[in-house]
């Protein structure tokens, strides 16, 4: 994480905020990543869902402090902890050991990165009680894979890094907002990054069917990870964000 933020952080922090009914996000603090020689700060976002049975299922979980613990807590047990991509484990093993009843769900190569953790295949079939309630699909694209998900009782997508809406007025580094203005990172359409946009040239079937997917389901709207979320025109936003990209991963 970065001492400064580059980027005017989402508020409030590190708190859960209503969604929907049962569904919630928690805005987190920002992450650093590095690319052609650039610090890019990258905001982050968890979501919570509550399901039938008063269990909690955690999506792309942000720092594990005391204060949000606790308010989780007071929302249900938690039954469920997802890391959505190879990349989203920063803080996936704090949250692992805060709540060792809870079932870890990851993608494979995630072991490797975080070890001493017990996972659940989330690419495969599973039993999960949260099955039927929460859709998913798989978008595996070579190096990089990731699962969406629908929460079906409201209708939202749930996106992690294919789809990016940062907002450039937020970006407090004018060289820094310029890079990811160039690398289709910024709003006001949610996009892939150009490393992912780069990645599925190769995979242009696989990228395919995961946005007919996540057409098919009808959302609402989206939350996403980095950047700032759709309320309305979920559909629209996604047919803008891999229409681009569209025209450069058809065959």
């Amino acid at each position: 994480m970065t001492s400064a933020p580059g980027y005017l952080p989402y508020e409030p922090q590190l708190q859960p905020v209503p969604w929907a009914q049962d569904i919630w996000t928690v805005n987190g603090p920002e992450v650093a990543y590095r690319l052609w020689g650039l610090t890019l700060p990258c905001p982050t976002r968890m979501t919570i869902i509550r399901l039938p049975d008063g269990a909690l299922w955690l999506h792309s979980p942000v720092a594990c402090v005391p204060d949000l613990v606790a308010a989780v807590e007071a929302l249900g047990p938690i039954a469920a902890i997802i890391a959505p991509n190879v990349f989203h484990y920063t803080h996936l093993a704090d949250w692992a050991r805060a709540f060792p009843q809870a079932r870890v769900f990851g993608l494979p190569g995630l072991a490797a990165k975080v070890p001493g953790i017990a996972f659940t295949a989330l690419d495969q079939p599973t039993t999960a009680h949260w099955a039927g309630l929460i859709e998913s699909h798989v978008v595996a694209l070579g190096d990089f894979a990731e699962v969406v998900f629908l929460h079906r009782a409201s209708r939202t997508l749930i996106v992690t890094d294919l789809m990016q809406n940062f907002e450039a007025g937020r970006i407090r580094n004018p060289l820094v907002r310029t890079v990811l203005q160039l690398g289709g990172a910024t709003g006001p359409n949610g996009r892939p990054s150009i490393e992912i946009r780069l990645v599925a040239l190769a995979h242009r079937n696989a990228l395919r069917e995961g946005v007919e997917q996540m057409l098919a389901w009808e959302p609402s709207g989206i939350i996403l990870s980095h950047g700032a979320c759709y309320r309305k025109d979920a559909t629209t936003e996604i047919a803008k964000a891999f229409g681009r990209a569209g025209s450069e991963t058809e065959a």
